[in-house]
């Protein structure tokens, strides 16, 4: 054993290869630095004296190794302060013991050591204020452990083929940084009962449960971690709030971020592809999710379950079968999201009270699907160039708002509704899909203002719904304006209904009860009503207000023609109320508008029209003609029915199935 003099007071003593490190350790005081040649030693060191530095001569620990002589003991024991040990090698302590272990000690450094074979690599214990920083350790069971230990940094280091890569249990107030951790069989990193601890850009990949792993821990930062090919979770919270996590990487995995019971979180600007289920929030409320990339997940791109008033915000999803998904949740809002590319681009199954808003879905199959969902609004979306439907209500999706949406170049239906009842839809645009709004078995709707262009076969199209509202829309440019297939009891006013190809109103011999008034219609065939039907109204009593034509009075509809000899365009108005002194006849049909719009002016001289080129038919009548009291105008028509057999194809297509239960880990057993 070799002294020589230091700065100060200070020593330096030299072990050589064969000597004793202890025995320089018993003989050192506050100050020393003990510095061992490369060799093999076999001994557990207890060190007790602070201000002490134990380090290799060489700085290569392969060159200098330390190996427990009694596996039963900590190869090398610290209760002191502001004691460092670095560039040696230390292996061989046993079940439930440490390679380095501090005990009650702070300021210590502990750098660039190798452990091998080593139970529990580093193991802090009521000590604060430590340095771990860059070492290895690999073939044990955890390789840093910190227990009710706080403010330590551990960085750096690298771990491989342990149980548990970095465990913290606990403990508060630390720094875990730039580790990587691999090919742990259970969790990468671990933090359990921890709060105020900062992970940060720490790599935990091919780990065979989970890469990060929070549990009962609180008021945490994850930052800049990147976590691939875990075989269960990237990262999995349980039971742990009010913790950020922001720009994290999460790669390959059954889910790459999944939080469980951990409300008040903050998940933000995180990368997330290739899983499963991508980010997946469950039985959690109050968190925040936003401006994350979220790609290529084959369950779903963000998914709440069982949860309630969270926020998904300004998030990129493309290419999961679900983008954003909302199971058996409520109160939570999806605003300005972008989903591209998937199956389903908005989901809610069986959630009610969701408000989504401003929102783009292009190019997934379905634009946005509520399954059996409430009671939620749906506003200033757009779900564009979807394979089917753009925006699909069905199965008791009932009392929701979808108001100002964009439903366009869908390639069936712009908005669909099966089974769906009171909802409002209102200002909604459809144009340049297959079919523009569709409701089959959808009952007591309201159709406000929306605008139907430039659809394949019809604008708004009927079958087996009742007692609907639709008024003040615009049902154009389509092969068929407004089609009612075996639909009875609903009320159409103030549509714009122009340029339909084959009929602008359409009602089957088995649509009944239906009132139609004060709607503008200019086709070249603007009513085919088929005969068979009965109760169907054409026109309301006489009533004062501003009709669709700008007149004083509402009562029937305006009938136009694109080549300006439609009825309402060539009837007479003496009295100047923007009523024809006629009424109107639907040829092969006897139903009759008593109280035909028209746009008037003073000089209007009574005229009969000398051709009528639509089989449709003027009738003139004197005022003593007209039913002497307007509750008689519900005109029930008798002619028999024909044998023109109605026919509405509709594809029942098979509801999504999805999974709406996970199984989900209620404790980690350690």
């Amino acid at each position: 054993m070799t002294l020589g003099s230091g700065i100060g007071t200070a020593t330096e003593i030299v072990v050589q290869s064969g000597q004793s490190i202890q025995d320089a350790v018993n003989s050192s005081v506050s100050g020393d630095e003990i510095i061992v040649s490369p060799g093999n030693y076999t001994e557990n060191l207890r060190i007790t004296t602070s201000d002490l530095i134990v380090r290799s001569a060489s700085g290569n620990p392969e060159d200098t190794i330390v190996t427990a002589n009694n596996p039963a003991e900590d190869a090398i024991y610290v209760e002191a302060n502001n004691v460092t040990i670095r560039d040696l090698s230390i292996n061989g302590a046993g079940n439930d013991r440490a390679g380095i272990y501090l005990i009650r000690s702070s300021n210590c450094t502990i750098e660039n050591n190798e452990l091998l074979n080593d139970a529990l690599g580093i193991y802090l214990k009521n000590s604060a204020y430590n340095l771990i920083l860059n070492n290895k350790a690999a073939e044990g069971k955890r390789a840093v452990n910190v227990d009710r230990s706080n403010y330590n940094t551990v960085s750096g280091n690298t771990v491989s083929n342990q149980r548990y890569g970095i465990y913290l249990l606990v403990s508060e107030g630390n720094l875990v940084s730039n580790n990587m951790v691999s090919m742990s069989a259970d969790h990468g990193i671990v933090l359990e009962s921890c709060s105020n601890t900062s992970l940060e850009n720490n790599t935990a990949s091919s780990n065979e449960d989970n890469g990060i792993h929070l549990v009962g821990s609180s008021g945490n930062n994850l930052t800049g971690n990147t976590v691939d090919s875990n075989l269960v979770y990237g990262i999995y919270l349980t039971d742990s709030s009010r913790n950020n996590l922001t720009n994290n990487t999460a790669l390959n995995s059954s889910r790459g971020i999944f939080l469980f019971r951990s409300g008040e979180s903050v998940l933000s600007g995180n990368t997330v592809s290739n899983s499963g289920d991508g980010i997946l929030i469950a039985s959690t409320e109050n968190s925040n999710i936003s401006e994350n990339t979220v790609l290529d997940n084959s369950v779903s791109g963000i998914s709440l379950q069982n949860s309630s008033t969270c926020v998904i915000s300004d998030n990129i999803l493309s290419n999961s079968t679900l983008g954003i998904n909302l199971a058996f949740s409520g109160n939570s809002t999806v605003i300005n999201n972008s989903v591209l590319g998937g199956g389903r681009g908005l989901n809610l199954q069986d959630s009610n009270y969701n408000t989504l808003f401003n929102n783009t879905a292009l190019n997934n199959r379905y634009g946005a699907y509520l399954l059996r969902s409430g009671w939620n609004v749906l506003s200033n979306n757009t779900v564009n160039e979807s394979d089917d439907h753009g925006i699909v209500l069905e199965n008791s999706s009932n009392y929701n708002d979808i108001t100002s949406n964009i439903a366009s170049s869908n390639r069936a239906y712009g908005i669909y509704l099966a089974g769906s009842n009171n909802n409002n839809l209102s200002s909604n645009e459809a144009s340049g899909n297959s079919r523009g709004v569709y409701l089959i078995t959808s009952n007591g709707n309201t159709l406000l203002k929306n605008t139907v262009l430039n659809n394949g076969e019809y604008a708004i199209l009927l079958s087996y719904s009742s007692g609907n509202n639709i008024s003040e829309n615009e049902a154009s440019n389509s092969n068929r304006g407004i089609h009612l297939s075996t639909s009875s009891d609903n009320t159409l006013s103030g549509n714009t209904i122009v340029s339909n190809s084959i009929s602008g109103v359409y009602m089957a011999s088995t649509s009944n009860n239906n009132i139609f008034f004060n709607n503008y219609l200019n086709n070249n065939v603007n009513a085919d009503v088929k005969q068979g039907s009965a109760g169907n109204i054409l026109n309301t009593t006489k009533t004062a207000g501003t009709s669709i034509t700008g007149g004083p009075y509402i009562g029937g509809n305006y009938w136009a023609k694109p080549d300006g000899t439609g009825f309402s365009q060539t009837a007479a108005d003496a009295d100047g109320d923007f009523i024809a002194d006629g009424v109107f006849n639907v040829s092969n049909s006897g139903y009759t508008d008593y109280f035909p719009l028209v746009v008037a002016s003073e000089t209007q001289q009574p005229v009969i029209p000398a051709n009528i080129t639509d089989s449709q038919t003027e009738t003139l009548t004197n005022e003593s003609e007209m039913p002497a009291n307007e509750s008689e105008l519900d005109i029930i028509a008798t002619e028999s029915i024909t044998n023109e057999t109605e026919t509405t194809t509709h594809e029942n297509e098979s509801e999504y199935e999805y999974e709406s239960e996970y199984e989900y880990e209620s404790e980690y057993e350690y």
